[in-house]
């Protein structure tokens, strides 16, 4: 396992943990605030420590550079529902003309884990498609 799989991984492992510390804390809390178990998706600022002087070959740049851009996608879809999402709610649903801050700042939040998920889904996807086809 290369240093980017490991990269992924712990992406994962902390989205994970942030998704079961939100389900816990909800009953306690409430919605909103419970969403302070986001702040350990912090932990994968220490990512780039993991791996720093291995080598990287032409592979490894291909696959990251495909799933960065799969997870650019991701974010940009995040962003269009959860804008057009909330103008649905809002308008049509509660027929008013105001959003709340907490809302735009939630989708912000939501754009940056569809990328950063995505992308560590698709490489942990990408890198288990290229060990197939080198076995086959």
């Amino acid at each position: 396992m290369n240093a980017e799989q490991k990269r992924a991984w712990l992406g994962v492992a902390t989205f994970v943990a942030c998704v079961v510390g939100y389900l816990v804390l909800w009953p306690f809390l409430g919605p909103v605030p419970a969403l302070g178990v986001l702040g350990l998706l912090g932990v994968n600022g220490f990512a780039g420590l993991i791996g720093r002087g291995e080598p990287v070959d032409e592979r490894d740049r291909n696959i990251v550079s495909r799933a960065t851009g799969l997870g650019g996608m991701a974010s940009y879809l995040a962003f269009v529902i959860g804008c057009m999402g909330t103008w649905f709610v809002v308008y049509l649903f509660q027929h008013g003309e105001k959003v709340s801050v907490h809302v735009l700042s939630l989708i912000t939040a939501f754009g940056f884990i569809a990328f950063y998920l995505t992308r560590c889904v698709a490489v942990l996807v990408l890198y288990g498609r290229h060990v197939e086809a080198d076995n086959a």
